[in-house]
């Protein structure tokens, strides 16, 4: 832009590019406005167009049959420096446009032009509702009036698409906090895994309605052996790399499907399907085999992780408590008697 623009030209493109307005599709709002504009002044040219860094682009346009142009050749551009609107009743004798090859050439010369100048809310210039043709000419004062009345439309229509597109992120961070706090009510914030009040919601789910569905699914309780001596001796910082670490290879092992809780402190609880009591067992054994083959680095020491297991089948028709129980049962019998895994059979 010329050096004598009174507006910071960087600022005025930020406030442009902040209605989100260029290289957008055609609209018939702004067809319909070109095209009043057209009857109203009785010219074979309309454009709604907005002053970019190094172009001009044509948000609607009528007889061009272009959506751009270099910002060199645009008429419009000396318009941004005027107050409200810009006629130049015979554009050969104007300083400003003589020499621009749309107005000295020989072919289809654009020879009048007419801008009511769009303003943004703060007073920036952004470009213009114009008219042109190729004889020249003047509008009547009542011309000129509608031509304002219908720049006024078109600023509107800006002002709708500014609130439009603000309303619109507002919404995407509501429901991007609504879904992070959905996530967060049901995920333990330290392992990322279901929380035990998500896990219980998700266990009421099977119903006795369900029965059926419900057949081969057991529950399963992990307890992280000796964890106690690990928060004593290292630390509770320590305590929590450890747990977070075996909920990783635990979630390793079972499957994407398989519901994983922390159920609280160093336990474990899943919901998986099995198809056999020995099956079942397997699975016990295939996490416990991997938590012991994965040592957990810390400063000049490996710490190893070892867990018991706890199995039992889940009967949808029972209470919440008496299926826990049923597995609490089988963890405690794992632990007294060492042997890491065991499926409560009655």
């Amino acid at each position: 832009m010329p050096p004598t623009a009174s507006f910071n030209e960087e600022r005025r493109l930020e406030v442009l590019r902040d209605y989100d307005i260029l290289d957008t599709q055609v609209e018939q709002a702004y067809t319909d406005l070109i095209n009043c504009a057209a009857y109203i002044c009785n010219a074979p040219i309309a454009v709604i167009n907005f002053i970019d860094a190094d172009r001009q682009w044509f948000k609607a346009e009528r007889g061009l049959g272009i959506r751009e142009t270099p910002l060199d050749i645009s008429i419009c551009r000396h318009a941004l420096f005027e107050e409200d609107i810009m006629i130049i009743e015979d554009t050969r004798t104007d300083a400003r446009t003589r020499v621009n090859p749309l107005v000295s050439g020989n072919n289809k010369a654009l020879r009048f032009y007419a801008g009511a100048l769009i303003k943004s809310k703060n007073g920036f210039p952004l470009g213009t509702l114009c008219v042109l043709d190729y004889q020249p000419r003047t509008l009547t004062d009542e011309q000129v009036e509608l031509l304002k009345a219908l720049r006024r439309q078109t600023m509107l229509l800006l002002e709708y698409r500014r609130i439009h597109k603000a309303q619109n992120k507002l919404l995407n961070e509501l429901n991007h906090a609504r879904g992070e706090m959905q996530r967060l009510a049901h995920e333990d914030p330290l392992t990322g895994l279901l929380n035990r009040r998500a896990f219980e919601a998700k266990l009421a789910l099977v119903s006795p309605l369900k029965h059926k569905q419900a057949r081969g699914m057991l529950l399963m309780l992990i307890d992280l052996d000796n964890f106690k001596q690990i928060n004593d001796s290292y630390g509770h910082q320590v305590g929590d790399i450890v747990l977070n670490h075996a909920a990783g290879i635990m979630k390793q092992v079972l499957r994407t499907e398989d519901a994983l809780c922390r159920w609280g402190g160093d336990e474990f609880i899943a919901l998986l399907e099995a198809g056999s009591g020995e099956q079942a067992i397997k699975i016990g054994h295939r996490l416990r085999d991997a938590l012991s083959k994965s040592p957990l680095p810390h400063a000049d020491q490996t710490l190893r992780v070892s867990a018991s297991v706890g199995l039992a089948w889940f009967h949808p028709q029972r209470s919440l408590d008496d299926n826990i129980a049923q597995t609490d049962k089988a963890l405690y019998h794992a632990k007294r008697d060492g042997i890491g895994v065991t499926l409560f059979s009655a």
